[in-house]
């Protein structure tokens, strides 16, 4: 019995939409890193943000002129912070996969204690490990709040 097209693509939708989102999946992953470590950074704990880069990470902090390589200089950024961070990802997250690497690129905003907010810009470079996509390389730098003439 031949099937009218209608009724064929009606039963063959549903694999068509699984397929779409297994393809996206990737940036949802990543999107989902971004959003634990902004999500571990005010419960200060180091360790848990440790755990969120792999073992040879390099991490440009916003507030250390230091490059920190390795877990052990990226915990001590972390507890020099003391957990008293908040942090929110400014929309849009610019995301790229790359196989098993991804980068994310955007804004978030800061409020350290009592201080007033400050904007920020940054840059994950992730590595698919398993089933986790762990930093290896992160930048955070304060946003510029005049930009220069003629750029």
């Amino acid at each position: 019995m031949k099937l009218p097209n209608s009724v064929r693509l009606l039963l063959l939708l549903p694999a068509l939409l699984a397929l779409g989102n297994a393809q996206a999946a990737p940036e949802d992953e990543v999107r989902a890193a971004g959003q634990k470590w902004v999500d571990s950074i005010g419960l200060g704990d180091p360790d848990l943000m440790v755990s969120l880069y792999a073992e040879d990470a390099i991490l440009h902090g916003t507030s250390s002129p230091v490059v920190r390589t390795g877990h052990a200089l990226i915990r001590e950024y972390f507890a020099g912070l003391n957990g008293r961070v908040v942090m929110n990802f400014v929309e849009p997250q610019h995301i790229r996969i790359y196989d098993d690497m991804a980068i994310n690129t955007g804004n978030y905003e800061t409020k350290l204690g009592d201080a007033e907010p400050i904007r920020l810009r940054y840059s994950f470079v992730y590595q698919k490990v398993g089933s986790a996509w762990l930093i290896v390389d992160h930048h955070s730098s304060r946003m510029p709040e005049v930009a220069p003439q003629g750029r």
